[in-house]
């Protein structure tokens, strides 16, 4: 039986490297580890997200109908 789906590059991510991205690059990053799976570089994503000032996106608020 063959090996066909090896953990990505993904899984190499260090707490640092990722620390270094941006806001931006961070909530993209989250994203795509969340849609591969990657459940422990989508946890240091929302810590690191949790801890920037305006790491979390805005919050959609709702229109009020007149």
């Amino acid at each position: 039986m063959h090996n066909i789906a090896e953990r990505g590059r993904v899984a190499k991510w260090t707490r640092e490297q990722i620390d270094r991205l941006s806001t931006l690059e961070l909530r993209a990053l989250l994203v795509n580890a969340e849609r591969l799976k990657e459940v422990e570089v989508a946890a240091l994503c929302n810590e690191l997200l949790d801890s920037r000032p305006r790491g979390r996106a805005p919050k959609k608020r709702a229109v009020k109908a007149k």
